[in-house]
């Protein structure tokens, strides 16, 4: 080994400043990752110069002592100036062997905790990369005897093991999962800073964490996310499971998210799902766009059969519209769709012809609106409409079309309703034209909707509400001018709007656009039904029943007790009140109250109730109340943190529908409950305001004091703050507890409340 002072670079005779510098300045530049060994020579040519420093007093000798001494070390004895000689056998004795010299004990003892940290951070790294892996328990407890142990005390060893562990966890992921967030908290790894590549690494993987935990309920990628985390479904239920629209273009994202910008989610993955799913996605299927061209020839000939004008048209449409959608579907699948994933994986630019098809299909609008419903119009324009609308379907669908969002299937199944009636009175023509155009319709707004945004991108609002706009005035002049069923323009010009909000939609899924559409998918779904309504015939719009002759008034609490079963104890729990209660609501049903005022009525009961009997119900209720303030608390300090704070009164429009009802309903079950006596009053412990305090801030006394400031202050957010904190404490406490707290603050906030009224 090279002398300590040519490994630092200074003078044999440096003092321990000059060292330390000559150390700082030399391990800058050396990296543990990179250069082990030249670390190590570093550490201990900086451990032998301290050493040095520390044992040589050479310097405070003067020259006769050091003379003594050396002749002392060498076994001579000296002779006075002008003495002979002895001679030189007896003047120089023979030589004994010097003893060996002491071992430190400190550099004893700091080896041994070398050599016991290099033994537990080997059985870590064993139980890390294998061949005999440890469980998660197993490598928690290894990690933490690595972190216990006691060379870990000196600065330079821990700086060491650190970089050594983070290599080594940064390496074994997923396997040192298990300990990566206890290795971040004890070195400080998440905080900013010129990390190494392996600290990077593990930075990665927990963002990659926060990824994978995002992708639950609601998430945009959940079923595909669910369908490669399963590992123990069949093939069988894997394959009807992805033929559900979207599920095969989420797991293709997630891959895509695996190969290219976060790569550590693939350790989640399934093996046996992954690779189904690997399989499946390498070949062209048959998928959810051709079980959806089934799905719509059976419904199509179920509307056939169920509404069809005669037995023949029953029968033959129905078995037409079975053998269309078999036609297409094995069409889409053994034609369209290898040459879509042909052309998706030699990258070709698809057609841009949609426009064109799209300016097509307003056109036929633009006739079914102004055009009479002859039958042979309508012949012809059904026939032309689905059509169009298949060539739509095949030339510009995605690859997997979209789905229908319960809201709108609860519109379609209102509007058919309405529109029944009106149906039935229509002719052959009419019916026919009604029946193809609203499933083309249906096909081209689910299937082409990124080939209509892709349409109207340059300024799609103006675009698609100009056209609607157009549409909608366009069927006003047609059912003014020319005589017909309404329902024909209407819903025409209604249909043909909703698919372009659909592509509006698509365009710009989270901004403008689809606040825009949605307002105008409620215009447009009102239109349909109101046109329904007015091509009832007027012979039918009376129905079929007669008048009844006498109506029976219903019990008016029957009615309230429905909409709020709250009400419902009180005729056990509170009679008083809800004799009261009742004789409101006969009044209001007489006609001798108003109903705002009635209201307002029964709810000053409830409170009064409310108010009163808090302090003397049960703890579980008492419980709820301060969970209901807590709620409360937390709703004002987004919408209003002078309110939260107690500065200003606490209007309705500040707390969301949601909370409303929940306290009323708790409102009730108080002003309903029973009483207690007074000895189940004083059960339970009353928690001091000093323990509340120092229980909401962890025991530490400072900022228990910080928080009864804020309590007592003027700075509104901050008093909120400290609200919330002890509502959060306080509702921790047992039911009893919190009973017992409160229970004298009710009462003397409800007996002020008694002497205000």
């Amino acid at each position: 080994m090279r002398q300590w002072w040519r490994v630092l670079g200074v003078p044999r005779g440096s003092d321990r400043a000059t060292i330390r510098r000559a150390y700082a300045a030399k391990l800058k530049v050396t990296n543990p990752e990179d250069d082990a060994a030249g670390f190590m020579e570093l550490r201990a040519a900086y451990e032998e110069a301290l050493r040095w420093v520390d044992y040589q007093h050479f310097d405070d000798w003067d020259d006769a002592e050091q003379e003594e001494a050396a002749g002392e070390r060498a076994g001579l004895t000296l002779v006075p100036v002008g003495e002979p000689l002895a001679p030189d056998h007896a003047a120089l004795p023979e030589a004994e062997p010097l003893p060996p010299p002491e071992p430190d004990p400190l550099e004893v003892e700091r080896a041994a905790d070398a050599a016991e940290f290099e033994r537990r951070f080997a059985e870590l790294e064993s139980g890390l990369r294998g061949p005999w892996f440890k469980d998660r328990d197993g490598v928690r407890a290894a990690f933490d005897a690595v972190m216990a142990a006691p060379a870990l005390i000196e600065l330079d060893r821990r700086a060491y093991a650190e970089y050594r562990l983070a290599a080594l966890i940064a390496d074994t992921i997923p396997r040192s999962d298990a300990i990566l967030r206890e290795a971040m908290a004890a070195f400080g790894w998440e905080g900013e800073g010129n990390h190494p590549p392996a600290i990077w690494a593990l930075r990665a993987r927990l963002d990659e964490w926060r990824l994978i935990a995002s992708f639950g309920r609601g998430h945009a990628l959940e079923r595909g996310w669910r369908a490669l985390i399963d590992g123990k479904s069949p093939g069988w239920l894997r394959r009807i499971r992805a033929l559900r629209p979207g599920t095969a273009g989420q797991v293709r994202q997630l891959f895509e998210l695996a190969d290219y910008d976060v790569p550590g989610i693939s350790h989640s993955f399934h093996p046996k799902a992954a690779e189904w799913w690997h399989a499946h996605l390498d070949a062209p299927r048959f998928g959810s766009v051709e079980m959806a061209l089934l799905l719509l020839g059976g419904v199509v000939a179920t509307l056939f059969a169920v509404l069809g004008a005669s037995p023949a048209v029953r029968l033959w449409g129905a078995v037409g519209s079975v053998a269309g959608g078999v036609v297409l579907s094995l069409a889409h699948w053994r034609f369209v769709t290898p040459m879509r994933w042909r052309a998706a994986r030699e990258g070709t630019v698809r057609s841009r012809g949609a426009g064109w098809r799209l300016g097509l299909w307003l056109v036929l609008t633009a006739a079914a609106i102004a055009a009479p419903a002859t039958p042979w119009i309508a012949g012809g324009l059904a026939a032309a409409f689905l059509i169009l609308a298949i060539a739509i379907f095949v030339l510009d669908s995605a690859e997997e079309i979209g789905g229908l969002a319960w809201q709108r299937m609860v519109m379609l199944a209102i509007a058919g309703a309405f529109i029944g009636p009106a149906f039935f009175a229509m002719t052959v023509g009419e019916q026919a034209l009604t029946v193809v155009f609203g499933l083309s319709a249906g096909i081209v707004g689910l299937s082409a909707r990124d080939a209509i945004a892709r349409v109207i991108a340059p300024r799609p609002v103006l675009i698609a509400l100009g056209i609607m706009t157009a549409l909608i005035v366009g069927a006003i002049v047609r059912s003014n001018m020319l005589p017909g069923t309404p329902l024909i323009a209407w819903g025409a010009a209604a249909g043909t709007s909703l698919v372009l909000m659909s592509g509006l939609r698509a365009g710009d899924p989270d901004g403008r656009g689809s606040g825009v559409a949605a307002l105008a998918n409620m215009l447009l779904w009102a239109i349909v039904i109101i046109a329904a309504i007015l091509s009832v015939p007027e012979r039918q719009k009376g129905g079929p029943l007669p008048p009844p002759i006498s109506v029976v008034p219903a019990d008016p609490m029957k009615a309230l007790e429905a909409s709020e079963p709250g009400f419902r104890a009180l005729k056990t729990g509170n009679p008083q009140v809800y004799d009261a209660v009742a004789a409101i609501r006969k009044e209001m049903a007489a006609g001798t109250r108003n109903a705002d005022e009635g209201y307002r009525a029964i709810d000053a009961l409830v409170n009064k109730a409310y108010q009163t009997r808090l302090p003397l119900v049960g703890s579980a209720l008492i419980a709820a109340e301060m969970d209901i303030r807590l709620a409360r608390a937390r709703e004002l300090r987004k919408a209003d943190v002078r309110a939260c704070a107690g500065d200003r009164d606490v209007s309705a429009g500040s707390l969301s529908r949601d909370f409303r009802r929940r306290h009323y309903a708790h409102a009730l079950k108080v002003a309903g409950a029973p009483l207690l006596v007074l000895r189940d009053l004083s059960k339970g412990r009353e928690v001091p305001l000093m323990e509340l305090l120092r229980t909401a801030t962890n025991g530490n006394d400072a900022a228990a004091n910080k928080l009864a400031d804020a309590l007592e202050g003027k700075d509104a957010a901050a008093k909120c703050d400290a609200r919330i904190v002890m509502l959060e404490a306080l509702v921790a406490l047992p039911d009893i507890d919190i009973a017992r707290t409160m229970r004298t603050a009710l009462t003397s906030r409800a007996r002020a409340e008694a002497e205000k009224k």
